[in-house]
């Protein structure tokens, strides 16, 4: 029972030093990096609902509608206090564009409408997996997010409105892969107002 008990001891504190003592990339605390998705869960979420109620409003009216996104664009900042965790700040901006059309073989465009979600969170992340030339870590954001809608009206005389909106945002990083040491590569998969799937590079310091 002794030797089990021992055995089990020498196991346990092999594995916390694997996963929270690893030694820090020498003095880089300090991560910038910008990175590149397709869209988020809730920027597909809202462009979506959106699409769906003026497909169907075009099909009712036989005219022509369509959605054109132009993917999730961001940059973060986070500084190393321990070895598995970091805690930073992340931006990001995504949009797409609504066109109306009068008819359904498009022909004249009746409206357009640019919309943003322009997100800006806070965010923490859990390293357990720390190496010199590789880091995997999940994460938590929670922050503010702005929503934008201009519409613009083409027909006879040309018209501009705007309407937006202050909404809460979060995301969780499910899991955040990093390749290289001062410069490095990343892949993340998100939830939330992150996208769902972003690739990017970064530099420490």
């Amino acid at each position: 029972m002794k030797k089990i008990i021992i055995a089990l001891f020498c196991v346990i504190t092999l594995s916390s030093n694997t996963l929270f003592a690893q030694h820090q990339h020498s003095d880089l605390y300090n991560e910038i990096g910008v990175t590149a998705g397709p869209i988020s869960f809730m920027g597909g979420f809202m462009y979506g609902t959106i699409g769906f109620w003026n497909a169907l409003g075009s099909s009712i009216s036989h005219t022509a509608v369509d959605m054109d996104l132009f993917g999730q664009y961001g940059l973060h900042y986070y500084y190393q206090v321990k070895p598995w965790c970091q805690v930073g700040i992340k931006a990001s901006f995504e949009g797409g564009r609504l066109t109306r059309y009068t008819d359904t073989m498009r022909t004249t465009i009746s409206e357009k409408n640019f919309m943003a979600l322009i997100s800006v969170m806070p965010s923490v992340r859990f390293t357990y997996l720390n190496r010199p030339w590789v880091r995997l870590y999940s994460g938590v954001d929670v922050g503010c997010c702005y929503f934008l809608d201009k519409e613009e009206t083409h027909l006879d005389k040309a018209e501009e409105s705007k309407n937006n909106n202050f909404l809460f945002a979060f995301n969780v990083t499910a899991i955040g892969v990093n390749v290289g040491k001062k410069f490095f590569g990343m892949f993340e998969a998100n939830f939330g107002y992150d996208s769902y799937l972003k690739a990017g590079i970064g530099v420490r310091f």
